[in-house]
């Protein structure tokens, strides 16, 4: 049995996962225990090129005498996110500001295309910062604002609210409306982007499809006694 298990493992071309923090993965449970490592994970050369990430670890043994063995992922570093210029920006408050104060910052170079370069990096970051703090967190400003116009409504509901309070829920009231429309055009450019994608994709595999049909009752000729004909005119 076990002569068929190694040629398995052989014919397969089985690779080992190491064990990350124990040696052994079973113990005999004795005063001076007998300690060998009779538990592994095997995997081919595929599985390892597309989970180059994976990670072996061990679990307490508690009531077997086998540790049991956990296999993850490692939580790799993510790049740095792609700049993506969203078609709303320009009609957020603030927007054409933002841009010039960046673009007329001074720069200390001498070289036409280096200073470009430089001034649309520093664009880019000023861009990217700007949005996090207008709408990067929408969702947080909605429930913010939310939260406390429930709790303005039921004091509302005891007694009247002072000028102060009465301003705050209005201008809360606004805040959300303007929030909740935000939060829809972005949600609605998104989707569009998501369905040109999609859409690209599908049309171009229609398109591949029908010319390959196309091409495939393509009828050269006909031959019609000692007649061929070759086109539609005849």
């Amino acid at each position: 049995m076990m002569g068929r298990f190694c040629r398995f493992v052989n014919d397969l071309e089985l690779k080992e996962i190491p064990l990350l923090g124990r040696r052994y993965t079973w113990s005999n449970e004795r005063y001076s225990p007998a300690l060998v490592k009779l538990d592994r994970v095997l995997c081919t050369n595929d599985w390892e090129d597309i989970y180059m990430e994976s990670l072996l670890q061990s679990h307490a043994t508690e009531m077997s005498d086998h540790c049991p063995l956990i296999l993850g992922l490692r939580e790799g570093s993510r790049g740095k996110k792609r700049f993506h210029f969203e078609s709303f920006w320009p009609k957020l408050a603030g927007f054409y500001e933002t841009v010039k104060q960046s673009w007329d910052e001074q720069v200390l170079c001498n070289y036409p295309f280096e200073r470009t370069s430089i001034k649309l990096k520093r664009l880019t970051r000023t861009l990217q910062s700007w949005s996090q703090k207008q709408v990067g967190n929408i969702n947080s400003q909605l429930a913010l604002a939310r939260h406390i116009l429930h709790h303005l409504e039921m004091a509302q509901d005891l007694r009247d609210l002072s000028d102060d309070e009465n301003w705050l829920r209005c201008e809360l009231k606004r805040h959300y409306l303007v929030l909740s429309s935000l939060e829809r055009t972005i949600a609605r450019l998104r989707s569009r982007v998501r369905y040109l994608k999609e859409g690209d994709a599908n049309t171009s595999f229609f398109h591949k499809q029908a010319s390959f049909s196309k091409r495939k009752n393509f009828i050269s000729k006909l031959v019609v006694g000692d007649h061929i004909a070759t086109s539609q005119g005849r």
